[in-house]
């Protein structure tokens, strides 16, 4: 049964997204923020990080812990991600659901209202935020930033993404940069905060029984405190690859990380963007896709292989774990696949299994409060809010001509390779 979400203009550029359901035992509110790729990406990035340990009214780790207990043994949480070029910043709570309140208290005005505290009344030091905090969350993110290189499938994945949206805002990290960090100060961050709350698109999400109108009076009362200004975010889409770059590179890894990065052919994150999800899904999805039966199976070429498609950018990822001195077979092969696909060479249940394990993907955003939040999360930029049911129609809908004509449009733009040169396996073959 699908759960309509109640949306409600708060201010310019802000709207609440809230499912009100009984179904979970546990309710989400997740605040999201999303900026332009640009400026200073460091003192953004650690903004949900050093708002989400205290606030004014609760300057320390013991208050706000005790706060956090007596709301049932609620959670936060911080994090940044990519959005097409948008930087998106979020905080979010966990708790228990309205109805096991013991004194029926709404668990989710009560936290709504935490989360505006720390995010609208830091805990500020003679007007900026405090050298002890800076520092603390800098060395964080610093360590945060490094420890992804031991993630050697993700550290190739953005090494093409580099490289391939090189003077594109996609191709910047979404932490900025380690030089960056290390210039922060209190005072550039009480800027980017400033300028946090005047120019991004804020998007909160609840999920839970207490979610209904009653929560936006508190988010209204909030933001008419401040000037509203929000910014234009706008993602640029490169239709057509102008030609296949290749770049290797040698790390102390066993195993060898390939990726394939191709345009999608999409004008804008629109642009039949469901075919393109079915058809990136019979390239490179689940046991029925191209590269799992041929790649992996068939020919034992590598260890994993699947293919991604990030339709907010107009971009397919081909990630694959092989063994270094097959990098030039995995490629050709990968690519055979995927010359099949544009020719229609599909057969009919591979194409009703897509749908199938698409739809039951959708459908299982539903079974978990978190997941929900997050899919409405991912809408931050569109102008509308599409529901999971709602994408599981289009998904019904899709045709093999449709995704073939998807297929021919994407065109190969990066070839990078991440070879090993040690004879010991990794620790961690992620």
């Amino acid at each position: 049964m699908e759960n309509t979400p109640f949306i409600k203009t708060i201010a310019p550029g802000v709207r609440l997204c809230a499912v009100q359901t009984d179904r979970f035992k546990t309710g989400c509110i997740s605040f999201s923020m999303a900026l332009p790729m640009d400026g200073n990406l460091a003192a953004k990035a650690i903004l949900p990080y050093i708002l989400h340990r205290s606030c004014k009214k609760y300057p320390d780790f013991s208050f706000l812990n005790g706060r956090l207990a007596e709301l049932y043994g609620a959670a936060l949480s911080a994090g940044v991600s990519k959005l097409g070029e948008a930087q998106l910043l979020s905080i979010n709570l966990t708790s228990i659901d309205d109805r096991f309140a013991l004194t029926g208290e709404s668990i989710a005005q009560s936290s709504t209202e935490l989360l505006l505290e720390l995010i609208f009344d830091p805990d500020l030091v003679d007007g900026c935020f405090g050298e002890a905090a800076v520092q603390r969350e800098k060395r964080l993110l610093i360590e945060k930033m490094e420890s992804e290189l031991n993630d050697k499938k993700a550290y190739a994945l953005r090494r093409c993404e580099a490289i391939m949206c090189k003077g594109e805002r996609y191709g910047l990290s979404k932490y900025g940069t380690k030089e960056e960090i290390e210039a922060l100060t209190g005072e550039t961050i009480f800027d980017a905060w400033q300028n946090m709350l005047k120019t991004a698109i804020i998007q909160i999400d609840i999920v839970g029984s207490g979610a209904n109108e009653s929560v936006a009076d508190a988010l209204i009362a909030r933001f008419a405190k401040i000037e509203r200004i929000p910014a234009e975010i706008q993602t640029l889409f490169v239709t057509m690859a102008a030609g296949t770059r290749r770049e290797e590179e040698k790390l102390p890894v066993k195993q060898g990380k390939l990726v394939l990065g191709f345009r999608a052919g999409m004008e804008d994150a629109l642009d039949e963007v469901t075919a393109a999800k079915v058809m990136t899904d019979i390239f490179g999805g689940g046991t029925y896709s191209k590269l799992f039966k041929n790649v992996r199976e068939k020919m034992s070429l590598c260890y994993y292989c699947s293919a991604r498609l990030n339709h907010l950018k107009g971009v397919i990822f081909v990630q694959s774990g092989i063994e270094s001195d097959k990098a030039q077979l995995a490629t050709d092969e990968i690519l055979r696949q995927f010359e099949s696909v544009k020719a229609g060479e599909i057969e009919d249940d591979d194409l009703k299994s897509s749908i199938l394990s698409l739809c039951d993907h959708l459908r299982g955003i539903e079974d978990s409060p978190e997941d929900l939040a997050m899919w409405y999360t991912s809408q931050i930029i569109k102008p509308d809010i599409t529901t999971p049911e709602q994408e599981t129609e289009k998904i019904k809908l899709v045709t093999m001509e449709q995704v073939i004509a998807a297929a021919n449009r994407v065109t190969l733009d990066t070839i990078y390779m991440l070879s090993g040169t040690a004879e010991e396996a990794e620790t961690d073959e992620n």
